[in-house]
């Protein structure tokens, strides 16, 4: 009996994505908060996980830094509070704490609420943020599971990298390689795995470990689809950030004029509004930009989420690879 040639879908879900982002341009502030906690990107993920693996140092220190944003400069802010008083770095703590604590509200919400805009289109901003606070608790847990565990990743990968800079032998070098190839494919598993018990919990209104049981079956049954997905998502999202920094670049050319100019007058009031309106101009296309593609990730696996669990199109092979192999 003959094998049925794969369908691939990939143009139809990223085209979704595309109008869903674009018509929907307030939901970037959404993606502005959610990419604190993951930006949706699988690929990105595990080049950062690599990062944290092979870099030497201290691996607590390395931990930490990778792991809890601004910590390097909490750090020497504590330092800074420790020659000041006690009253102080309790202060200093405190509002850190409560910091933190915020904007991982705010990302938790916001994943949901990106999610929540595929399903109802109709809703607007308010809407949205209002009916997303009973899937709170199960993505929280979602995302601290899969922290606790890229952690841990991280430690035993660490680990094997320390033991070849101290020694140095062949064996402790091919630990370490070892170590890479098994950690690169299990971050990217994870994080795949999140994403789709993300959207499980939104879309289907399951419990987390529900959810993450759903992933395991979506992902058993279309592995090598999702490794190729989130390898395309990846690949745009890179051409998206090649093109935001070429037109950085090109606003640096008016900029060094006006720079000239302004430094040529003497006016240090001058100078210091043209560096505030620049800073301003790079922190608005970053945050716009940022917040465009992490609404659209979160979109485009929404739509992949729905054409590999419906009870149909789902039971069909859609990777792309496999049109190749059938072609040939």
């Amino acid at each position: 009996m003959p094998t049925k040639k794969s369908t691939s879908i990939y143009r139809t879900l990223l085209r979704e994505a595309f109008t869903h982002t674009w018509q929907r341009k307030s939901l970037w502030i959404f993606g502005i908060f959610a990419g604190f906690i993951s930006t949706g990107g699988v690929f990105e993920v595990a080049l950062s996980g690599l990062k944290q693996a092979t870099a030497a140092g201290s691996f607590l220190e390395q931990l930490l830094d990778q792991t809890f944003v601004g910590y390097a400069y909490a750090s020497q802010a504590i330092l800074l509070f420790q020659q000041i008083g006690p009253g102080q770095i309790g202060a200093f703590l405190i509002l850190c704490t409560l910091f933190c604590l915020f904007f991982l509200v705010l990302g938790i919400i916001s994943q949901a609420a990106l999610i929540h805009s595929v399903r109802f289109t109709q809703k607007n901003f308010t809407e949205l943020r209002r009916s997303v606070h009973k899937h709170f608790w199960d993505i929280f847990l979602v995302d601290a599971f899969t922290k606790i565990l890229t952690i841990l990743l991280t430690a035993l990968t660490t680990l094997p990298t320390l033991l070849f800079l101290l020694n140095g032998n062949s064996f402790s070098s091919t630990l370490l390689f070892c170590h890479l190839v098994l950690f690169i494919p299990a971050v990217i598993v994870l994080h795949i795995l999140s994403m789709l018990a993300i959207v499980d919990v939104v879309e289907a209104d399951h419990h987390a470990f529900e959810a993450i049981r759903k992933a395991l079956q979506l992902f058993k049954k279309q592995w090598l689809t999702t490794l190729e997905f989130g390898f395309v998502l990846f690949a745009l999202v890179c051409i998206a950030g090649l093109c935001l920094v070429t037109l950085l670049i090109l606003l640096s050319i008016p900029y060094s004029f006006l720079f000239t100019l302004t430094f040529i007058s003497g006016s240090s009031s001058l100078l210091l509004g043209l560096n505030l309106v620049l800073l301003l101009i790079i922190l608005g296309l970053i945050f716009t930009v940022g917040g465009a593609l992490v609404s659209f990730q979160y979109s485009a696996w929404c739509a992949f989420y729905k054409h590999a669990a419906h009870r149909t199109y789902g039971k069909k092979a859609f990777a792309k690879i496999l049109r190749l192999f059938h072609a040939s």
